[in-house]
């Protein structure tokens, strides 16, 4: 069986307000490229109608627009993101493996840009609002400060050394990304984080480039309890790998 070059894993949790718009978006555009690819979601328990309408969409993609059907993997309880993304990393079958947020705050149209980073021999290559030429809609004062701020404690652990680690779109190849996911132990939003500090350990190339993203409603994350829990969980990242 032909491995397909692209494979998009999108993990989701109760998106049934958005998950459509983001499949024909990323559908849409993954039928006009030149490589293979396919996409993989990964239901992380939820409770409304996410997995009927990801079901939907793909059904009226392959009847009316003759574009592949993804694949549905559902996961038996809410168990958090980073445990959602690990489990995509391992099943992707792409050579290259990317994942992308339900809601396409950076939309499918930036991948160009993760992949060309391949071409010169990276094997990490994660997408950036913190860069020079990254262009960022809709992000409030407050939850750019408390971004960089994470971002310099990261560094201060000697977990980091780029600008900006919890966008949600990166990509990886395939190799790097099992070894990644085997080797994660947080599953809770501090595993970007734990995965470029993995695969920094591990040797693999890392590269950063600046992408568009724009603010979407309906984020979990907690501004107070969440970053307490995200400064401990830097801490146990720290002490866990410290002989990887």
């Amino acid at each position: 069986m032909t491995l397909p070059s692209v494979t998009i894993v999108i993990p989701v949790f109760n998106e049934q307000e958005r998950i459509a718009a983001s499949l024909y978006q990323i559908k849409d555009y993954l039928s006009k490229q030149d490589y293979q690819s396919d996409i993989l979601i990964i239901d992380d328990g939820s409770s409304d109608l996410t997995t009927e309408i990801v079901k939907f969409v793909d059904i009226y993609s392959a009847e009316a627009k003759s574009q592949a059907t993804g694949v549905l993997e559902e996961n038996l309880k809410n168990v958090g993101k980073g445990y959602s993304i690990a489990k995509g990393l391992l099943m992707a079958q792409g050579d290259i493996i990317v994942f992308s947020d339900a809601d396409s705050s950076t939309p499918i149209t930036e991948i160009d840009k993760l992949l060309k980073k391949f071409d010169e021999g990276y094997d990490v290559v994660i997408g950036s609002r913190n860069l020079k030429n990254s262009i960022v809609d809709g992000r409030t004062t407050l939850r750019s400060i408390l971004s960089r701020v994470f971002n310099l404690t990261a560094r201060c652990f000697r977990l980091l050394t780029v600008n900006d680690s919890q966008c949600g779109f990166k990509a990886y190849r395939r190799e790097a990304a099992r070894e990644v996911a085997k080797n994660q132990k947080t599953y809770g939003f501090c595993f970007d984080v734990e995965h470029l500090h993995i695969a920094k350990k591990l040797g693999y190339r890392i590269a950063e480039v600046p992408v568009r993203w724009t603010h979407e409603e309906g984020s979990t994350l907690s501004l107070i309890n969440d970053s307490i829990k995200m400064f401990f969980d830097l801490l146990r990242i720290r002490f866990i790998h410290r002989k990887l």
